[in-house]
């Protein structure tokens, strides 16, 4: 699947989050169909951690910026950062992946807000952070990437933000059944 498939399935992650939905990627020559059963924005720790694919803390390694070959033409309101994974509290990462979210322009040219939550911030070079993922390949296999359903600053430090997600984890109630990949 393709970068720009996977941009497009963030966008329309970002619309569905709130009470799943579905859609159709074809990417390939291969089309199938995906539902998605994510967090909703805004949600709680607890919901965060009973619907993410992957919670971890992170540093961003480089700058946000928008990536053509991510975004495309038709989601210009998609940034990534790349990070490298310092702790991983759910999920298996790659050392190293690349991060999206949705964003407003900031009004500078090559500036952005943060559009849908108030439960993510900007990334900024050199800071470590929680991200939880929904939508995406934690892995960073070529032509992919993953969208955040939370990015927070890790104030506590990694290891307390480590440990005090992982407690959160092992508390929440297990992901709703979800009819998460359809192929066809």
């Amino acid at each position: 699947m393709s970068v720009k498939t996977w941009a497009v399935a963030g966008t329309a992650a970002a619309v569905l989050l709130g009470g799943g939905g579905w859609y159709v990627l074809a990417g390939g020559g291969e089309s199938h169909t995906e539902s998605l059963c994510g967090t909703p924005l805004g949600g709680t720790d607890t919901e965060v951690a009973t619907n993410a694919q992957g919670i971890a803390v992170v540093e961003a390694t480089g700058v946000t910026a928008h990536d053509p070959k991510a975004v495309g033409a038709e989601n210009p309101e998609l940034v990534t950062t790349p990070v490298r994974i310092v702790e991983t509290m759910k999920g298996k990462f790659a050392p190293s992946i690349g991060v999206s979210q949705r964003v407003e322009p900031g009004g500078v040219p090559g500036s952005f807000k943060v559009d849908t939550s108030n439960r993510e911030v900007i990334m900024e070079q050199g800071q470590r952070y929680v991200v939880a993922i929904g939508p995406g390949d934690l892995e960073a296999r070529p032509g992919t990437t993953t969208f955040s359903t939370l990015i927070r600053p890790a104030h506590r430090g990694a290891a307390q933000e480590a440990d005090y997600w992982r407690g959160v984890i092992a508390k929440a109630p297990p992901k709703p059944v979800c009819d998460d990949t359809v192929s066809q």
